[in-house]
């Protein structure tokens, strides 16, 4: 039995183009049964796969099973021509479940989920396809044959600490999502009201609100969220030193998420991870050298404006954060224990992340759509990243937000 499933309340499009960027650099978790259906075809027999391993598995008491990969990365079944060989061979329904569902996400609310689109597929970065909703029948038959979204979701605390109800968890995202699809501001304006409704619903006491007195105080603080905003945008004053450490401390987290850059897992990449860590926390002077997709430039020059940018060019990093507020997907760092405000300012704080990033991929040219949509693909894959939903990265996140900085820093970088 699965939830009903729905389509989040945005326009989402997607086609497949056969990039193969889903099958490079990600992690393909194998179920039972995927593992059974891999072992009955037989792929030991093949020449080309003598030798070699097709499932990698790792720890010891609870073992998890993925897929192999090569040395740059690709999945092992990934052919030069970007097809999937299983697929090729024996069709869609016979890869593991993981692959026949991307880029398509369940977000499992109280009494239903909605489907939504991971972007880091540069199709859905970029809307570039059919409506979600002509891919509906197909996402509800692999959801029932997978077995997933089969009960609802615990609900998260609204604040840290209170309101774990979902009456209460639901009434908060419709704020949230009315104010990041509020088309009289700028996207980067409505990010900043958002965090702002955030940051004053955080110094409130819930108690045991009723729901008529919590709903006439969400309505209050949705009101007032914008009240500062403009003010920010007329100053926009420089991050605080401790505010751009613990900035450049994420940054260098989503840069390894880059889809462009290839992690190889050596002691040589290890190292010069931690040589980069303590450049970063210096701040100072050239960036160390990370991949070759990322062009030489300095801290400094990370930190001056960017000027005038095409719509075009800023209308992926829109989308994503509209879609991610319209299908509660956010919600799905609240299973790692955060609650509603501590998971959407990790997800608003990605538009800083996103101005950032683009300004280094982009050091002596003029940004274009599609480095933009490279961008998105690192902030999608976020997403069940150990290092970016785990505890240190909460508490960056609420040591910014104790700091009143993350509105700074998403208006600084919007320069």
């Amino acid at each position: 039995m699965t939830l009903p499933i729905r389509v989040a309340p945005i326009d989402q499009r997607w086609r497949c183009h056969g990039c193969g960027r889903c099958c490079r650099g990600t992690i393909i978790s194998l179920r039972t049964e995927d593992r059974q259906r891999l072992a009955e075809q037989h792929w030991e027999q093949q020449p080309d796969f003598s030798g070699k391993r097709i499932i990698v598995r790792r720890g010891l008491m609870r073992p998890q099973y993925h897929l192999a990969k090569n040395k740059d990365g690709t999945c092992i079944f990934l052919e030069p021509d970007g097809l999937c060989r299983i697929h090729k061979h024996y069709g869609l329904e016979a890869k593991p479940l993981v692959c026949q569902m991307f880029p398509f996400q369940l977000v499992p609310l109280e009494n239903f989920a909605y489907v939504t689109l991971r972007r880091y597929c540069p199709s859905a970065a970029a809307d570039d396809g059919q409506p979600l909703e002509e891919y509906l029948d197909d996402v509800r038959r692999m959801a029932a044959a997978g077995n997933l979204a089969a009960k609802p979701a615990v609900a998260p605390e609204v604040v840290r600490g209170q309101g774990r109800s979902w009456h209460f968890v639901l009434r908060t995202t419709d704020v949230l999502e009315r104010l990041m699809l509020d088309q009289r501001y700028p996207p980067v304006r409505r990010v900043v009201h958002a965090i702002n409704f955030c940051d004053l619903l955080d110094q409130c006491r819930l108690g045991r609100l009723s729901r008529e007195k919590f709903a006439s105080l969400l309505s209050m603080l949705e009101q007032g969220a914008a009240a500062d905003a403009a003010v920010l945008f007329d100053s926009r004053p420089p991050p605080r030193s401790i505010s751009s450490l613990l900035f450049r401390q994420i940054a260098l987290e989503y840069l390894r998420l880059h889809p462009r850059m290839v992690v190889e897992s050596s002691w040589r990449e290890r190292w010069r991870v931690i040589r980069a860590a303590a450049a970063f926390a210096r701040g100072k002077g050239s960036l160390p050298f990370l991949h070759k997709c990322f062009p030489q430039t300095t801290f400094e020059a990370l930190e001056q404006p960017l000027g005038p940018l095409a719509a075009g060019v800023l209308r992926p990093l829109a989308a994503y954060l509209e879609a991610a507020a319209a299908s509660r997907q956010y919600l799905l760092l609240c299973r790692y224990g955060w609650s509603v405000v501590e998971a959407f300012r990790a997800v608003a704080l990605g538009h800083a992340i996103a101005m950032w990033m683009l300004r280094l991929g982009c050091r002596d040219r003029t940004p274009e759509p599609q480095d933009m949509i490279d961008v998105v693909g690192s902030l999608d894959r976020a997403t069940g990243y150990g290092p970016l939903v785990g505890a240190r990265h909460r508490w960056r996140v609420t040591s910014l937000a104790r700091l009143r900085q993350i509105a700074p820093l998403v208006a600084w970088y919007a320069r």
